[in-house]
Protein backbone atom coordinates (compact mmCIF):
# COMPACT_ATOMS: atom_id res chain seq x y z
CA UNK A 1 0.00 0.00 0.00
CA UNK A 2 0.95 3.32 -1.29
CA UNK A 3 2.49 5.93 1.48
CA UNK A 4 -0.41 8.20 -0.23
CA UNK A 5 -3.48 5.89 0.14
CA UNK A 6 -1.80 5.01 3.86
CA UNK A 7 -2.05 8.33 4.62
CA UNK A 8 -5.83 9.05 3.64
CA UNK A 9 -7.29 6.16 5.17
CA UNK A 10 -5.47 7.66 8.40
CA UNK A 11 -6.98 10.84 8.48
CA UNK A 12 -10.52 9.29 7.14
CA UNK A 13 -10.28 7.13 10.11
CA UNK A 14 -8.96 9.97 12.45
CA UNK A 15 -12.15 12.18 11.11
CA UNK A 16 -14.42 9.47 11.75
CA UNK A 17 -13.23 9.09 15.58
CA UNK A 18 -13.36 12.77 15.89
CA UNK A 19 -16.70 12.95 14.79
CA UNK A 20 -17.99 10.20 17.31
CA UNK A 21 -16.07 11.95 20.13
CA UNK A 22 -17.57 15.22 19.66
CA UNK A 23 -21.80 13.56 19.11
CA UNK A 24 -21.50 11.36 21.97
CA UNK A 25 -18.94 13.42 24.85
CA UNK A 26 -20.42 17.31 23.98
CA UNK A 27 -24.08 17.00 23.06
CA UNK A 28 -25.31 16.07 26.73
CA UNK A 29 -24.04 15.48 29.88
CA UNK A 30 -25.53 13.71 33.11
CA UNK A 31 -23.94 14.39 36.46
CA UNK A 32 -25.77 14.64 39.99
CA UNK A 33 -26.34 17.69 41.80
CA UNK A 34 -23.92 17.80 44.78
CA UNK A 35 -26.69 18.42 47.12
CA UNK A 36 -28.38 15.23 46.64
CA UNK A 37 -25.18 12.97 45.09
CA UNK A 38 -24.75 11.38 48.76
CA UNK A 39 -28.31 10.08 49.11
CA UNK A 40 -28.68 6.16 48.78
CA UNK A 41 -31.06 5.66 45.83
CA UNK A 42 -33.32 3.47 47.63
CA UNK A 43 -33.34 4.54 51.00
CA UNK A 44 -35.89 6.88 50.95
CA UNK A 45 -39.21 7.60 48.98
CA UNK A 46 -38.61 10.91 48.96
CA UNK A 47 -35.32 13.20 50.31
CA UNK A 48 -35.84 16.26 49.62
CA UNK A 49 -33.34 20.00 50.42
CA UNK A 50 -34.38 23.34 51.39
CA UNK A 51 -31.90 25.19 49.57
CA UNK A 52 -33.37 28.64 51.78
CA UNK A 53 -31.97 27.02 54.85
CA UNK A 54 -29.09 24.88 53.50
CA UNK A 55 -30.33 21.88 55.57
CA UNK A 56 -32.26 19.28 54.15
CA UNK A 57 -35.04 16.61 55.49
CA UNK A 58 -35.65 12.91 54.32
CA UNK A 59 -39.05 11.30 54.19
CA UNK A 60 -40.36 8.04 53.84
CA UNK A 61 -43.93 7.33 54.36
CA UNK A 62 -44.31 7.76 57.41
CA UNK A 63 -41.07 9.00 59.00
CA UNK A 64 -39.02 12.60 58.58
CA UNK A 65 -35.67 12.28 59.13
CA UNK A 66 -33.85 16.05 59.65
CA UNK A 67 -30.37 17.45 58.67
CA UNK A 68 -27.59 14.59 60.14
CA UNK A 69 -30.59 12.15 61.17
CA UNK A 70 -30.16 13.61 65.00
CA UNK A 71 -33.76 14.29 65.35
CA UNK A 72 -36.70 12.43 63.62
CA UNK A 73 -40.56 12.13 63.43
CA UNK A 74 -42.54 8.89 62.68
CA UNK A 75 -46.09 7.29 63.28
CA UNK A 76 -48.00 9.97 61.49
CA UNK A 77 -50.67 9.13 58.91
CA UNK A 78 -50.12 12.37 56.25
CA UNK A 79 -47.24 14.69 55.73
CA UNK A 80 -47.19 17.75 53.89
CA UNK A 81 -44.62 20.25 52.75
CA UNK A 82 -44.71 23.68 51.84
CA UNK A 83 -43.64 24.91 48.22
CA UNK A 84 -40.75 26.40 49.56
CA UNK A 85 -39.39 23.28 51.12
CA UNK A 86 -38.80 25.28 54.39
CA UNK A 87 -41.91 23.80 55.86
CA UNK A 88 -43.06 19.80 57.18
CA UNK A 89 -45.92 18.86 58.93
CA UNK A 90 -47.29 15.88 59.86
CA UNK A 91 -51.04 14.66 60.54
CA UNK A 92 -51.67 12.15 63.27
CA UNK A 93 -54.89 10.25 64.20
CA UNK A 94 -55.83 8.61 67.16
CA UNK A 95 -59.26 7.64 69.38
CA UNK A 96 -61.29 9.70 66.85
CA UNK A 97 -58.99 12.51 67.13
CA UNK A 98 -56.46 14.47 64.45
CA UNK A 99 -53.20 16.71 65.64
CA UNK A 100 -50.59 18.33 63.81
CA UNK A 101 -46.80 18.92 64.39
CA UNK A 102 -45.33 21.64 62.25
CA UNK A 103 -41.73 21.43 61.65
CA UNK A 104 -38.82 23.79 60.11
CA UNK A 105 -36.44 22.08 58.02
CA UNK A 106 -33.93 21.87 60.61
CA UNK A 107 -36.09 19.92 63.06
CA UNK A 108 -36.99 22.89 65.52
CA UNK A 109 -40.82 22.46 66.51
CA UNK A 110 -42.95 25.19 64.88
CA UNK A 111 -46.35 24.32 66.65
CA UNK A 112 -48.20 21.76 67.94
CA UNK A 113 -52.05 21.15 68.15
CA UNK A 114 -52.36 18.27 70.33
CA UNK A 115 -56.59 18.36 69.38
CA UNK A 116 -57.20 19.68 66.14
CA UNK A 117 -60.62 17.85 65.42
CA UNK A 118 -62.76 14.98 65.67
CA UNK A 119 -62.15 12.58 62.56
CA UNK A 120 -63.13 9.63 60.89
CA UNK A 121 -59.58 8.26 60.40
CA UNK A 122 -60.60 6.51 57.15
CA UNK A 123 -62.32 9.14 55.72
CA UNK A 124 -60.60 9.85 51.93
CA UNK A 125 -61.14 13.58 52.42
CA UNK A 126 -59.20 14.55 55.54
CA UNK A 127 -56.15 16.02 54.17
CA UNK A 128 -53.19 18.34 54.97
CA UNK A 129 -51.98 21.06 52.99
CA UNK A 130 -48.87 23.24 54.61
CA UNK A 131 -48.25 26.79 53.31
CA UNK A 132 -44.54 28.75 53.04
CA UNK A 133 -44.65 30.65 56.09
CA UNK A 134 -45.22 27.64 58.48
CA UNK A 135 -49.28 28.01 58.68
CA UNK A 136 -51.20 25.23 57.12
CA UNK A 137 -55.05 24.37 55.56
CA UNK A 138 -56.66 21.39 57.00
CA UNK A 139 -60.00 19.83 55.17
CA UNK A 140 -62.12 17.88 57.22
CA UNK A 141 -64.59 17.28 54.89
CA UNK A 142 -65.08 17.02 50.55
CA UNK A 143 -65.26 20.43 50.67
CA UNK A 144 -65.06 22.18 54.05
CA UNK A 145 -61.27 23.78 54.83
CA UNK A 146 -59.75 25.00 58.02
CA UNK A 147 -57.18 27.76 57.54
CA UNK A 148 -54.42 27.77 60.52
CA UNK A 149 -51.72 31.27 61.08
CA UNK A 150 -48.36 30.57 61.75
CA UNK A 151 -48.82 30.14 65.25
CA UNK A 152 -51.13 27.24 64.77
CA UNK A 153 -54.52 29.57 65.83
CA UNK A 154 -57.40 28.86 63.44
CA UNK A 155 -58.06 32.37 61.50
CA UNK A 156 -61.12 31.26 59.18
CA UNK A 157 -63.18 28.57 57.63
CA UNK A 158 -64.28 28.54 53.95
CA UNK A 159 -66.68 26.06 52.58
CA UNK A 160 -66.62 24.67 48.53
CA UNK A 161 -69.92 22.94 48.62
CA UNK A 162 -71.75 23.41 45.00
CA UNK A 163 -74.85 22.99 47.08
CA UNK A 164 -75.59 20.35 43.65
CA UNK A 165 -78.45 18.01 45.19
CA UNK A 166 -76.61 15.33 43.27
CA UNK A 167 -73.34 15.14 44.59
CA UNK A 168 -69.56 16.23 44.19
CA UNK A 169 -66.04 14.63 44.53
CA UNK A 170 -63.63 15.50 47.23
CA UNK A 171 -62.51 19.30 46.41
CA UNK A 172 -59.21 20.13 45.71
CA UNK A 173 -56.33 22.99 46.99
CA UNK A 174 -53.73 24.69 45.45
CA UNK A 175 -51.67 27.56 46.20
CA UNK A 176 -48.97 29.37 44.31
CA UNK A 177 -45.27 29.61 45.94
CA UNK A 178 -45.40 33.29 46.19
CA UNK A 179 -48.64 34.73 46.75
CA UNK A 180 -51.27 35.15 49.61
CA UNK A 181 -54.09 33.34 48.19
CA UNK A 182 -55.12 29.98 47.40
CA UNK A 183 -57.51 28.51 44.97
CA UNK A 184 -60.54 25.54 45.91
CA UNK A 185 -61.37 22.95 43.11
CA UNK A 186 -64.26 21.27 42.82
CA UNK A 187 -63.47 19.06 39.87
CA UNK A 188 -66.82 17.36 39.19
CA UNK A 189 -69.85 18.68 39.99
CA UNK A 190 -73.00 16.44 39.38
CA UNK A 191 -76.20 17.29 38.08
CA UNK A 192 -78.34 14.20 36.87
CA UNK A 193 -75.74 13.11 34.05
CA UNK A 194 -74.16 16.12 33.65
CA UNK A 195 -71.10 17.56 35.07
CA UNK A 196 -69.41 20.37 35.29
CA UNK A 197 -66.59 21.92 37.34
CA UNK A 198 -65.64 25.08 39.20
CA UNK A 199 -62.48 27.29 40.96
CA UNK A 200 -62.82 29.39 43.61
CA UNK A 201 -60.40 31.57 45.16
CA UNK A 202 -59.81 32.35 48.38
CA UNK A 203 -57.49 35.19 50.25
CA UNK A 204 -55.62 34.31 53.61
CA UNK A 205 -58.23 37.25 54.72
CA UNK A 206 -61.08 34.51 54.50
CA UNK A 207 -62.49 36.20 51.50
CA UNK A 208 -63.97 33.45 48.69
CA UNK A 209 -65.05 34.80 44.84
CA UNK A 210 -65.77 32.41 41.87
CA UNK A 211 -62.87 32.46 39.10
CA UNK A 212 -64.72 30.11 36.61
CA UNK A 213 -66.91 27.13 35.60
CA UNK A 214 -66.68 24.63 33.25
CA UNK A 215 -70.28 22.78 32.23
CA UNK A 216 -69.62 19.64 30.93
CA UNK A 217 -66.30 19.32 31.95
CA UNK A 218 -64.17 17.66 34.71
CA UNK A 219 -61.08 19.42 35.80
CA UNK A 220 -57.68 16.54 36.23
CA UNK A 221 -55.47 19.07 37.93
CA UNK A 222 -55.32 23.19 38.42
CA UNK A 223 -51.27 24.41 38.72
CA UNK A 224 -50.84 28.21 39.40
CA UNK A 225 -47.75 30.17 38.41
CA UNK A 226 -45.34 31.04 41.03
CA UNK A 227 -46.71 34.84 40.90
CA UNK A 228 -50.49 33.61 41.19
CA UNK A 229 -51.44 35.44 38.24
CA UNK A 230 -51.94 32.39 35.83
CA UNK A 231 -53.59 29.28 36.46
CA UNK A 232 -53.35 26.01 33.79
CA UNK A 233 -56.26 24.00 33.80
CA UNK A 234 -56.33 20.21 32.41
CA UNK A 235 -59.69 19.02 31.89
CA UNK A 236 -61.62 16.54 30.37
CA UNK A 237 -64.79 17.33 27.88
CA UNK A 238 -67.03 15.18 29.33
CA UNK A 239 -69.44 15.50 26.08
CA UNK A 240 -66.48 13.26 24.09
CA UNK A 241 -63.95 12.78 26.21
CA UNK A 242 -61.15 14.50 24.87
CA UNK A 243 -58.57 16.52 26.85
CA UNK A 244 -58.34 20.32 27.13
CA UNK A 245 -55.85 23.06 28.36
CA UNK A 246 -57.01 26.20 29.28
CA UNK A 247 -54.94 29.02 30.63
CA UNK A 248 -56.85 31.41 33.08
CA UNK A 249 -55.55 34.99 34.43
CA UNK A 250 -56.28 35.01 38.55
CA UNK A 251 -59.84 36.63 37.83
CA UNK A 252 -61.13 34.03 35.42
CA UNK A 253 -60.21 35.63 31.93
CA UNK A 254 -59.95 33.01 28.99
CA UNK A 255 -56.34 33.55 28.11
CA UNK A 256 -55.69 30.80 25.65
CA UNK A 257 -57.44 27.25 25.30
CA UNK A 258 -56.02 23.71 23.78
CA UNK A 259 -57.68 21.09 22.19
CA UNK A 260 -55.84 17.52 22.53
CA UNK A 261 -58.53 16.02 20.90
CA UNK A 262 -58.49 12.40 21.55
CA UNK A 263 -54.44 12.41 23.05
CA UNK A 264 -54.46 10.71 26.65
CA UNK A 265 -52.61 13.59 27.61
CA UNK A 266 -51.15 12.65 31.04
CA UNK A 267 -49.61 16.16 32.00
CA UNK A 268 -50.14 19.78 31.20
CA UNK A 269 -47.06 22.34 32.05
CA UNK A 270 -47.10 26.27 32.00
CA UNK A 271 -43.44 27.45 31.33
CA UNK A 272 -41.56 29.82 33.77
CA UNK A 273 -42.36 32.79 32.24
CA UNK A 274 -45.86 32.04 31.48
CA UNK A 275 -45.87 32.25 27.33
CA UNK A 276 -45.63 28.22 27.03
CA UNK A 277 -47.80 25.29 27.88
CA UNK A 278 -46.43 21.51 27.07
CA UNK A 279 -48.63 18.47 27.09
CA UNK A 280 -47.54 15.07 27.17
CA UNK A 281 -49.30 11.84 26.68
CA UNK A 282 -47.30 8.24 27.28
CA UNK A 283 -45.59 8.71 23.85
CA UNK A 284 -46.03 12.07 22.88
CA UNK A 285 -44.95 15.81 23.73
CA UNK A 286 -46.90 18.81 22.35
CA UNK A 287 -45.79 22.76 22.66
CA UNK A 288 -48.37 25.89 22.46
CA UNK A 289 -47.86 29.26 22.57
CA UNK A 290 -50.60 30.98 25.36
CA UNK A 291 -50.74 33.84 23.28
CA UNK A 292 -51.70 33.17 19.99
CA UNK A 293 -52.87 29.39 21.01
CA UNK A 294 -50.81 28.10 17.92
CA UNK A 295 -49.22 24.78 18.08
CA UNK A 296 -45.46 25.85 17.95
CA UNK A 297 -44.52 21.73 17.58
CA UNK A 298 -44.71 18.04 18.42
CA UNK A 299 -42.32 15.22 18.99
CA UNK A 300 -43.52 11.51 19.09
CA UNK A 301 -40.90 8.86 21.26
CA UNK A 302 -40.73 5.02 21.32
CA UNK A 303 -39.92 4.92 25.44
CA UNK A 304 -42.45 6.47 28.01
CA UNK A 305 -42.31 10.11 27.92
CA UNK A 306 -41.57 10.47 31.84
CA UNK A 307 -41.66 14.51 32.00
CA UNK A 308 -41.01 17.27 28.88
CA UNK A 309 -41.12 21.41 29.92
CA UNK A 310 -40.56 24.30 26.71
CA UNK A 311 -37.80 26.00 28.17
CA UNK A 312 -36.55 29.77 28.44
CA UNK A 313 -33.91 28.84 25.85
CA UNK A 314 -36.18 27.64 22.80
CA UNK A 315 -35.67 23.98 23.51
CA UNK A 316 -38.26 20.93 24.03
CA UNK A 317 -36.93 19.19 26.64
CA UNK A 318 -37.90 15.54 27.49
CA UNK A 319 -36.57 12.90 29.52
CA UNK A 320 -38.38 9.32 28.72
CA UNK A 321 -37.66 6.04 30.73
CA UNK A 322 -39.16 3.39 32.90
CA UNK A 323 -41.06 3.34 36.20
CA UNK A 324 -40.93 0.41 38.62
CA UNK A 325 -42.54 1.32 41.73
CA UNK A 326 -41.07 4.32 42.84
CA UNK A 327 -37.41 3.33 40.48
CA UNK A 328 -36.75 5.44 37.47
CA UNK A 329 -34.68 3.34 34.77
CA UNK A 330 -33.28 3.89 31.22
CA UNK A 331 -33.62 7.51 31.38
CA UNK A 332 -32.65 9.26 28.24
CA UNK A 333 -33.01 13.35 27.63
CA UNK A 334 -33.99 14.55 24.36
CA UNK A 335 -32.46 17.83 23.79
CA UNK A 336 -35.24 19.13 20.92
CA UNK A 337 -35.42 22.90 19.12
CA UNK A 338 -38.59 22.77 17.39
CA UNK A 339 -38.67 25.42 15.20
CA UNK A 340 -34.97 24.16 13.41
CA UNK A 341 -36.11 20.57 13.52
CA UNK A 342 -32.87 19.05 14.95
CA UNK A 343 -32.53 17.21 18.22
CA UNK A 344 -29.78 15.58 20.04
CA UNK A 345 -30.56 12.08 22.41
CA UNK A 346 -28.33 10.22 25.13
CA UNK A 347 -29.22 7.89 27.49
CA UNK A 348 -27.65 8.14 31.38
CA UNK A 349 -26.20 5.38 33.80
CA UNK A 350 -27.50 7.43 36.76
CA UNK A 351 -29.71 6.38 38.75
CA UNK A 352 -32.75 8.31 40.75
CA UNK A 353 -36.61 7.55 42.38
CA UNK A 354 -39.19 9.23 42.17
CA UNK A 355 -41.42 10.30 44.63
CA UNK A 356 -45.15 10.84 45.67
CA UNK A 357 -44.83 14.53 47.08
CA UNK A 358 -43.52 16.28 44.13
CA UNK A 359 -44.18 15.06 40.88
CA UNK A 360 -40.94 15.05 38.44
CA UNK A 361 -40.01 18.46 36.81
CA UNK A 362 -37.41 19.69 34.31
CA UNK A 363 -35.78 22.98 36.40
CA UNK A 364 -34.19 25.45 34.15
CA UNK A 365 -30.84 26.91 35.40
CA UNK A 366 -29.23 28.64 32.19
CA UNK A 367 -29.08 27.60 28.65
CA UNK A 368 -28.29 24.61 27.70
CA UNK A 369 -28.44 23.59 31.62
CA UNK A 370 -31.33 21.87 33.41
CA UNK A 371 -31.58 19.93 36.93
CA UNK A 372 -34.32 17.21 36.99
CA UNK A 373 -36.02 17.57 40.05
CA UNK A 374 -38.52 16.00 42.14
CA UNK A 375 -36.96 12.53 42.75
CA UNK A 376 -34.59 10.84 45.08
CA UNK A 377 -31.30 12.33 43.68
CA UNK A 378 -31.12 15.61 41.21
CA UNK A 379 -29.59 15.05 37.76
CA UNK A 380 -28.14 17.85 35.92
CA UNK A 381 -28.39 17.76 32.36
CA UNK A 382 -26.20 19.89 29.80
CA UNK A 383 -26.24 19.99 26.34
CA UNK A 384 -24.42 21.89 23.82
CA UNK A 385 -27.43 22.01 21.23
CA UNK A 386 -27.55 26.01 20.66
CA UNK A 387 -29.16 28.26 17.79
Amino acid sequence: MSLAIRLLFTLVFFAMFLCSVTVHAQDITFSYDSSTEGFAPDQFQADLFDTESGRNFRLSEREIIFDDGSSMVSGMDQIAISPNRGYVAALFTHGGQASVEVYRSDGSLVHRLSSLAEIDPDDPSVKLFMLNNGSFVYRDNIAGFSYFDERGEQVFRASNSSGSLDGETISGFTTPASANVSFLINPEIYDGERVSSRIQKVTFQGETTPVAHFDRMSIQTVDVHPNGRILLVHGIDESNGNHTGKVLSFRGDRLAEFDYEDNDVERLILSRDGRYVTAHTSGRAMVHRVATGERLGSASFSERVLVASYMPDGILAVLTGTRSGDELGNLRAHIIDIEQRRVVRETTGLTTHGTSYFPLSLHYDAPGRYTLTGATRKIEIRHSLTR
